[in-house]
């Protein structure tokens, strides 16, 4: 079976949202080990906790791009949690929680689409 192009989207936009918590999980790092955090330990902690994330989440794009059934679940979940996160977080960074839960949002719409669950199996 060919991919459709709203699991291609889907795949994208999940791979996106690994990039981003890769540079956040660097930033982290980097700040942590060169800048004056209040407790360098658990600054540290956060920076290689998020790029743990970053790993499963670029593990769910490549699923979703070789149209694997199991790659649904963190995706379903990676989307809910940046969309909870985001209406949190909106009064005090708009400019960069906006995209974030547009992002969550248009890939829930792309990974729902019939296209899509029928390409990994179904739901």
């Amino acid at each position: 079976m060919e991919r459709p192009r709203s699991l291609t989207i889907t795949a994208a936009l999940v791979a996106l949202q690994g990039a981003a918590a890769a540079i956040w999980g660097i930033v982290e790092l980097i700040r942590a080990l060169t800048g004056h955090p209040h407790n360098r330990q658990d600054a540290v902690v956060l920076g290689v906790v998020v790029l743990v994330l970053a790993v499963g989440v670029f593990a769910a794009a490549a699923g979703l791009w070789r149209m694997r059934r199991w790659a649904q679940a963190p995706t379903y979940l990676v989307q809910f949690f940046s969309i909870v996160v985001g209406m949190g977080q909106l009064t005090t960074l708009p400019f960069m929680i906006l995209p974030l839960i547009a992002v969550g949002v248009a890939t829930l719409v792309f990974v729902s689409l019939p296209p899509s669950r029928e390409a990994l199996g179904g739901i």
